[in-house]
């Protein structure tokens, strides 16, 4: 798993845990803003992969927007950076900032379904306390 974000404790800062560190792992709290997207052969920012990074070590991981080892997580990841309070546009050009959250889940649910097929989606409103 790498480093993946525990708990989302606030609007501001995310625990994080790096679980295979060479120390046996360990852990810290993040600014969201620091979490962000790859970027694409072309330079362009790749809507399908955000990088995280370990406040401890530096070290960071990729994930996918289906979620891979830990989809409610990771998927909760993707959405809160593109909802309130500090929403973002979507990459792929197609979900502009600030958009209500039932319309970027469904964003981010096409996003999903097209990298790893129809039915890796799993978070919805709840999981977000919204």
């Amino acid at each position: 798993m790498s480093v993946y974000v525990a708990s989302f404790t606030s609007p501001s800062s995310w625990e994080v845990i790096h679980d295979d560190a060479r120390d046996g792992g360990h852990g810290g709290t993040i600014d969201p803003a620091t979490v962000v997207h790859t970027t694409s052969i072309d330079g362009s920012p790749n809507a399908n992969f955000l990088s995280i990074t370990c406040p401890v070590c530096g070290a960071t991981s990729t994930h996918p927007v289906g979620g891979g080892a830990q989809p409610s997580q990771v998927q909760q990841m993707f959405a809160r950076k593109l909802l309130p309070p500090n929403p973002e546009a979507c990459p792929c050009g197609n979900l502009a900032a600030g958009k209500p959250t039932l319309l970027t889940i469904a964003h981010l649910k096409t996003h999903a379904d097209q990298l790893d097929g129809t039915g890796r989606w799993v978070v919805n409103t709840g999981d977000l306390g919204l």
